[in-house]
């Protein structure tokens, strides 16, 4: 796999990997003989492009694309033919530095998100918050996100006039009031560097920072979390990241609450040669996974296998995939 160099250093991969056999109970086992039978991993499609993109309602998600034209573009939202538009959305438009230049809202029964904005060449990050009303078990529980560029006359542009692209594959935020930044991974190549997590800090210690030598120009900026949104169906490498400092690790999926127990997910934490040193996998149809686990620094790939089941349309399609450092050795 070739990485893209970047002043920040996460790696995400497509490439797979020979499938590593782990122990299963017989119960397990039998378990997910039964469900393979309704694996309907094969009827959904490849992770969306950049001009499109679908969640699931609740929590706040991430689209990033890339301007490659300066002109006029429009943001909608909509749901699946046939399903329940009854759902409020918010969105935000961030540019590269994570500055929100652009905000929108509305309501799904009124025609959904409709945000038009100029923008020049750079990097954007469309952040976006729906919920549905009514039953959740009922009227589809997705929604998908498009941008596409304007004519002149107000026309939308066809796929190649757009001027869109997938972006550099890391998009920041730092909007916590506590400085916490996070690593929004959206691009097979990137790569980003997890960061220790800070100590207290004093006023001494803030006066003794001052008179201490700068980090060298061009060092890798580190983040506090890495996340990236992984289709369940996807199989193989699905991120790598650097690790600065010897220290606990945490990596763990998850989807947005009140999803059903649908799909199940199987992890593996290799190093730079290919080992595997850390691994999980959920139980039955309750699907997520939970490691941690002391990594030495270096770059580690995260392998996933995962499997969906149930009707085609019902649950989640993506899982969030989140890596923190949760203590250093002494």
């Amino acid at each position: 796999m070739k990485y893209r160099v970047f002043s920040l250093v996460v790696t995400l991969g497509l490439a797979a990997t020979a499938p590593l056999a782990l122990a299963q109970s017989p119960a397990l086992q039998s378990s997910m003989e039964a469900a393979s039978k309704v694996d309907i991993s094969k009827f959904f499609t490849s992770r969306t492009d950049a001009r499109s993109q679908s969640f699931g309602f609740g929590g706040t998600h991430e689209h990033a694309f890339t301007v490659e034209k300066s002109g006029r573009y429009v943001f909608t939202s909509a749901t699946m033919p046939g399903q329940s538009n009854d759902y409020y959305i918010q969105a935000s438009l961030l540019d590269t530095q994570g500055n929100v230049i652009a905000t929108g809202e509305a309501q799904g029964e009124r025609g959904g998100l409709h945000l038009v904005e100029t923008l020049e060449p750079g990097d954007y990050v469309l952040r976006v918050k729906a919920n549905k009303f009514g039953s959740e078990s009922t009227g589809g529980n997705s929604y998908t996100v498009q941008v596409a560029g304007l004519s002149a006359s107000g026309e939308r542009l066809s796929s190649d006039e757009s001027g869109i692209e997938g972006g550099s594959g890391i998009m920041f935020d730092a909007s916590d009031d506590d400085g916490t930044t996070t690593a929004f991974v959206n691009n097979e190549d990137a790569v980003a560097t997890i960061a220790a997590p800070k100590p207290a800090v004093t006023a001494a210690d803030e006066a003794v920072a001052d008179a201490a030598p700068q980090a060298e120009e061009g060092a890798p900026r580190a983040f506090d979390e890495i996340v990236a949104d992984i289709k369940i169906r996807q199989s193989g490498e699905v991120l790598s990241f650097d690790v600065a400092e010897a220290g606990t690790v945490s990596i763990t999926s998850s989807t947005m609450i009140g999803n059903p127990g649908d799909y199940r997910l199987e992890a593996r934490v290799l190093d730079a040669s290919g080992n595997v040193v850390a691994s999980d996998a959920g139980e039955g149809f309750e699907g997520d996974f939970a490691i941690e686990t002391v990594l030495q620094p270096g770059r580690y790939t995260i392998w996933v296998d995962g499997q969906k089941f149930g009707p085609a349309r019902s649950g989640t399609n993506n899982y969030t995939l989140r890596v923190q450092q949760l203590d250093t050795l002494e």
